[in-house]
């Protein structure tokens, strides 16, 4: 099955506002501390907007979907702070980036989900995009690398992160195929409140978190000086993710965790054009290869 041109583009507009909120997040004095601020302002628009659409459109099967969603999120953030904090982001990224590989088995196993031979194809190219970009074209020699480092190094948290991405994918699209079954005519209300359930979650245990092992003062001091570039944060995720809850609803996981991938080349050319660096060969052929595979994935 392929992706509507609608969804490509909902998908594409979820990236940019996903480089967005990475982006303010890499330029912040702290990122773990900014993500918490900005996970302060999506808990309290989260409260807002669940009591304004109600609580008539959960059951017991949705609850349970989201919590369960909440909670991996929220692990997998604390996962990715202790890869990033234990090893060189060089070993960690390629390993919790290769997700888009891993959804596709899963969700066929799990989900009964089904691949057509094009949309395989177009993941694979959008994947080695991204694996060039990491590797500066290099990939025999990344892979290698990346090879001898599990072997001589502790990377289990960059793993542990990967089966949290790989794991809240598979919820997410369960519990969006479940809202779709239960109110096909709000699918925009099903994302945002799914949305904002998980996110709630989520973002409660990272700050449980980030103030049981971090100094009060020193939190309250970032948040004082970053409240509006956060809260400009969180409204870019909820656009983000909230866009791939209504998206998952129609699509398949795989196809969607692939094209999220495009962020990843948005926020590589905004560093080269920030740092005013050149393109070059690799950044350039990634950048084709991602077109390809969107236009491949499309229908």
């Amino acid at each position: 099955m392929l992706v509507t041109i609608e969804n490509i583009s909902l998908v594409i507009l979820s990236s940019i506002l996903h480089s967005l909120w990475n982006i303010l997040t890499q330029t912040s004095k702290n990122s773990q501390f900014f993500s918490g601020l900005k996970g302060v302002w999506i808990i309290l628009m989260g409260l807002v907007a669940l009591n304004w659409i109600g609580f008539s459109i959960w059951n017991q099967e949705l609850l349970f979907w989201a919590i369960l969603s909440g909670v991996i999120h929220g692990v997998y953030i604390l996962c990715l702070s202790r890869a990033y904090n234990t090893q060189d982001i060089s070993y960690v990224y390629p390993i919790a980036r290769s997700a888009p590989v891993f959804v596709p088995v899963f969700a066929w196993l799990l989900l009964g989900e089904k691949l057509i031979p094009q949309t395989f194809i177009a993941i694979i190219t959008i994947i080695s995009a991204i694996y060039i970009l990491h590797f500066d074209g290099h990939l025999i020699r990344g892979f290698k690398n990346l090879w001898q480092a599990i072997q001589h190094h502790d990377l289990r948290w960059a793993f542990y992160t990967l089966i949290m991405v790989v794991s809240y994918s598979l919820v997410d699209k369960k519990g969006m195929d479940l809202f779709l079954l239960q109110l096909p005519n709000t699918p925009f209300q099903n994302g945002i409140a799914f949305f904002f359930l998980e996110a709630t979650i989520g973002f409660t245990i990272c700050n449980l978190y980030l103030f049981s092992n971090h100094s009060k003062t020193e939190i309250l001091a970032l948040w004082k000086n970053d409240w509006l570039r956060a809260l400009v944060g969180a409204f870019a995720t909820l656009g983000s993710y909230g866009l791939i809850c209504v998206v998952l609803q129609f699509e398949s996981v795989s196809a969607v965790v692939a094209l999220r991938q495009v962020s990843v080349l948005m926020v590589v050319y905004w560093g080269c054009w920030k740092l005013r660096e050149p393109f070059g060969r690799e950044r350039l052929l990634a950048g084709g290869l991602i077109i390809i595979g969107v236009l491949l994935i499309g229908r």
